[in-house]
């Protein structure tokens, strides 16, 4: 008997002895098993009261690699790699509304001056107009005129450049040559020229080969490059339009005798319109035109370039695809643009 109870006591022993330990090893596996789980919740805890980024809080990849087959480990990379991209796309749509709080502005800038004088203009013909003469009520009216145009000129070209953002403009694509449709924009461009006593000269190669794409948009983006070169050139002064072929494509350069952009300014000429007016003293231009220039020739797969120096004129570029190359290149490129936009 007395054996039976020794071997009782040692027993009981042992499981005093063992359940400590045992409690310990068990509260310690599980807090390895549920580590991953914590930190996956913290992680949500910080987002819901803070909104920070939780990007780089959670293991090294070390420990990732040790727990490559946890599923909680792998639901937490997850979980980063969505926060990640919505970190992403909060910063573009920050980026995009500090754009539009930008143009905004400027366009405010901008309506204010002529509508202003259009008022103004009006204010008087209303209340001075017996004692105007024919020759002075006839300018008020011209000049009242002339800014009211400019306002529905700004307002049809932001509402051009708003349609083509959103991806609301289908392209056309056709083959056409780029030197029949250059000539006719310069013949209707030309009165605008001779009023300022400039000449407009066109060189081109012989044998060009025609484009494929909008011929519609085209001729706005070379209506649009070739009035912003008219209106910086000084009278007698010439702008000239030279097109070339360049491998697979088909180059287009027109240039100005102007005061020039200083290279600093240059890459936000497209993006901010009042920088483009301080830096080209230009007192009625809002820069919408160049914008529309730069977003059309995107949905081409193309794009804008800007050259020259100060005080020696500028010159703007830009190439289309010919129509020898594979037009499933060409939609594929406008099709990336628009989903780009």
């Amino acid at each position: 008997q007395t054996g039976w109870e020794n071997a009782i006591r040692i027993a009981l022993w042992s499981i005093g002895l063992m359940m400590p330990f045992g409690l310990v090893a068990g509260l310690a596996a599980f807090r390895w098993v549920t580590r991953p789980l914590t930190q996956l919740t913290e992680q949500v805890e910080q987002i819901e009261q803070k909104g920070r980024d939780v990007s780089g809080t959670g293991p090294t990849a070390a420990q990732d690699a040790e727990a490559s087959r946890d599923e909680i480990v792998v639901l937490r990379r997850a979980f980063e790699r969505l926060m990640a991209t919505n970190a992403d796309q909060w910063r573009r749509l920050h980026d995009q509304d500090q754009q539009r709080r930008e143009l905004i502005a400027s366009l405010s800038h901008d309506l204010r001056t002529p509508l202003a004088s259009l008022h103004g203009y009006l204010e008087t013909l209303l209340l001075q107009s017996p004692q105007l003469d024919a020759e002075d009520r006839d300018r008020y009216l011209r000049t009242a005129l002339a800014q009211s145009q400019q306002v529905g000129r700004l307002a049809s070209e932001l509402l051009e450049l708003a349609r083509m953002e959103l991806g609301i403009v289908k392209l056309r694509l056709e083959q056409f040559s780029l030197v029949e449709l250059a000539q006719d924009v310069i013949q209707k461009m030309e009165l605008s020229a001779l009023a300022r006593r400039q000449r407009i000269a066109i060189h081109f190669a012989p044998n060009l080969p025609t484009v494929f794409a909008d011929i519609g948009m085209i001729e706005r983006v070379l209506t649009n490059l070739l009035d912003n070169a008219i209106r910086y050139s000084p009278t007698d002064s010439d702008v000239q339009v030279r097109i070339h072929a360049t491998s697979d494509r088909v180059g287009v350069e027109i240039s100005d005798s102007g005061p020039g952009i200083d290279a600093a300014r240059r890459p936000e000429l497209f993006s901010s319109p009042s920088e483009r007016k301080q830096e080209r003293g230009d007192v009625q231009g809002h820069g919408l035109g160049l914008a529309i220039v730069r977003q059309i020739l995107r949905l081409h797969g193309s794009d804008v370039s800007l050259h020259g120096q100060v005080g020696q004129g500028t010159t703007f570029a830009f190439s289309l695809a010919d129509h020898s190359s594979q037009k499933d290149d060409v939609k594929g490129a406008v099709t990336a643009a628009f989903s780009g936009s």
